[in-house]
Parts: structure tokens; sequence; C-alpha cells
């Protein structure tokens, strides 16, 4: 099991699934067209950023961290890691051939494009990348997260089929999902982020992200009606949210931080 869940964490193909069920599922309830084309671009672009923030991350966390587990397995698989992001990065190039384009579709992923620089490489004005202004982070990682779900919209020209609803939703959800994540970085994090965490406690935080997560899923079910999946998607955010993060169960506990995202994509596909 663990090994298994190594892959999936840490070469963040974990995360990619996630984000590629919400494009999917989102893309299928609206009935997009090219809906496999967006999800290999949504998964391989997906991979592409969060790699490329490791790569650059793990050279801070080489000066500052010594027994982190994930530290300790990207260093062990330099090689692959690298392979990995290259692999994706062009197979994400690639889809670009076939995915039609359209001026919406250019304006939304340059911008996707930007804030994932922003977010990933070194700026040497403000340290290691826009991450580091106070409040950035998760808002930028929530924007990110929203503007590849309207993309395949984009494409296909029905940016005005989407309501206020989806967008808002999707952006809860993620900079509800990313607060477990700040509580385990908090020892490591800079003051200067000034994440939930840092603001308000690791206690507090994990009630304000589950509470951030029913705000979104109670307007999912506001737009789909209820399903079966609901109480089951609560089930897991409770257990990811509330549970206080432990090192020995890192893995399983990341496995359970990004798992709601999923499941509501999976809801949407199923609706």
């Amino acid at each position: 099991m663990r090994p298994t869940l190594s892959i999936l964490i840490y070469t963040n193909s974990w995360v990619a699934l996630c984000v590629t069920s919400l494009v999917y599922g989102i893309g299928s309830y609206f009935r997009l067209d090219h809906l496999e084309l967006f999800a290999l671009w949504s998964f391989t672009g997906t991979v592409s950023a969060y790699q490329l923030h490791r790569l650059f991350r793990l050279r801070q966390l080489n000066y500052t961290v010594r027994s982190n587990r994930r530290l300790l397995w990207m260093q062990n698989t330099y090689s692959f890691q690298i392979a990995w992001f290259i692999l994706n990065f062009l197979t994400c190039l690639a889809c670009m051939l076939y995915i039609p384009i359209t001026k919406e579709f250019l304006v939304l992923t340059g911008l996707n494009a930007i804030i994932v620089a922003l977010y990933a490489l070194p700026l040497p004005i403000i340290g290691n990348g826009i991450r580091h202004i106070p409040f950035a982070k998760n808002i930028l990682i929530s924007i990110s997260w929203v503007l590849i779900i309207l993309i395949p919209f984009a494409s296909d020209k029905h940016l005005a089929r989407v309501g206020w609803e989806i967008p808002l939703l999707v952006f809860i959800a993620v900079f509800a999902q990313i607060i477990p994540f700040d509580s385990r970085d908090l020892p490591h994090d800079p003051k200067s982020l000034a994440t939930i965490p840092q603001l308000i406690g690791s206690q507090k935080a994990r009630y304000a992200g589950f509470a951030l997560l029913i705000l979104a899923l109670g307007i999912q079910t506001g737009l789909l009606g209820f399903h079966w999946l609901l109480p089951f998607t609560v089930f897991c955010g409770a257990v990811g949210h509330l549970i206080p993060f432990m090192v020995g169960y890192q893995l399983r506990l990341e496995f359970m931080w990004e798992l709601p995202l999923g499941l509501m994509g999976l809801w949407f596909l199923i609706a």
C-alpha cells in the first residue's frame, strides 16, 4: 500500500487525477466536446505545474528539512522526477495541437500559465516565488483550479453556460483542501505566507477548512440535488480535515485531503 501511495502522491499524480475528475465531471455534466483530450491535457498539465514547483522547492528544503519522507523520496528518485516532468510537459504541449483554440481559451490558458510561473519560479525581488506574498498562495492555487475547469468551456465557446455556482464552489473547495497542507507545513513555512493555520492556529484551521468544504458541498447540492456521494464526501472531508497531522500517517492523510475534490468531480459525472 505504501509504495503505491508514495508514487501517486509524491509524483503529484493523485492531485492531477482529482483535477481531471473535476474537469471531466463538470464537462460531462454540460456535455462538452473533446472531454477525453481535455482530461489528458488537465492531468499532464497539472503534473507539470506541481512537479515544476516541487523541483524548485526541493532546493530550499535541502537546507531546512533533513528527515522529511517526501524530500528523501524525491532525492532518491531525482532523475525519475525530471523525466516524469518532461514526459507530462511534452504530452501537455502535444494536446494543444488538437484542442480547438479560441480567443477565450488563449486568455484563460495564458492567465493560468502566468499564475503557475509566478507561484513556482523563484523571483529575486520577492524570494521563492509570489507564494511568499501574504495570502497569495491559497488564492493563486484556487484561481488556477477554477481556470482549469473553465478552459474546456472557453475552447467550446460555452463560457456563458457556466453560472456563478461552479467557479465559486470549486474555488471554496480547493481553498479548503489547501488548509491541511498548510498545517503540515506550519513548522517550515515562513511567517510571511500568512496561511490560515499561521493566523488562527492549526486546531481552529481544521474546523475552518471543514466548514468551507461543507459550504462548497452545499452549493453543489443546491445545483445538482442530493446524491449518496454527498455523505461519503462529507465523511472523507471530516477524516482529512479533523484528524490532526501525524508524520507516520502522512501518505494516508494526504490521500484523504485531496479525495473530496475527486469525489465532487465524480458527482458531476453521474448527476
